[in-house]
């Protein structure tokens, strides 16, 4: 993967702000860069090229690599349900389901509360909270034709 990143010259701290750099850095690993300094009349620029690898693999990627097209699609279609669940009730989405837990859902297929539980993550009061809207989501698309 690659990026190219361009750092104006800040004329207020006389300097150029290498914050912009080191966040993005941060978890990767940088196999070659080259930098290059250049003028826009009275403007000043560093543009920097970085081919980089990420240390940290996104975790919703790495849960749906194993699914198949129509898993795919329900998870996704669980995750669009999580992420408006999530912003009815005013929390972060990973407090209504994990990525893993959707993808062992999505696999699993639970038709029953009962088969719900058995999926690591779904504790009495998240199946309480969200047990019913799931089965019932995983139910209607295995019976769509």
């Amino acid at each position: 993967m690659f990026k190219i990143i361009t750092i104006p010259f800040d004329r207020g701290k006389k300097g150029f702000d290498e914050e912009i750099l080191t966040r993005f850095v941060i978890n990767k690993r940088i196999s070659s860069h080259r930098a290059e300094f250049f003028q826009d009349e009275d403007d000043a620029f560093w543009t920097v090229f970085l081919e980089y690898d990420p240390l940290l693999e996104k975790t919703g990627d790495k849960e749906t690599l194993s699914l198949n097209e129509p898993q795919k699609l329900l998870c996704e279609r669980l995750k669009a349900w999580r992420k408006e669940t999530a912003e009815k009730n005013g929390v972060p989405v990973f407090i209504v389901t994990t990525n893993r837990e959707l993808a062992d859902v999505t696999r699993i297929a639970p038709v029953s509360l009962e088969a719900l539980k058995q999926i690591k993550g779904f504790g009495k009061g998240k199946i309480e909270k969200y047990g019913r809207e799931i089965i019932a989501m995983v139910s209607a698309f295995y019976s769509e034709k």
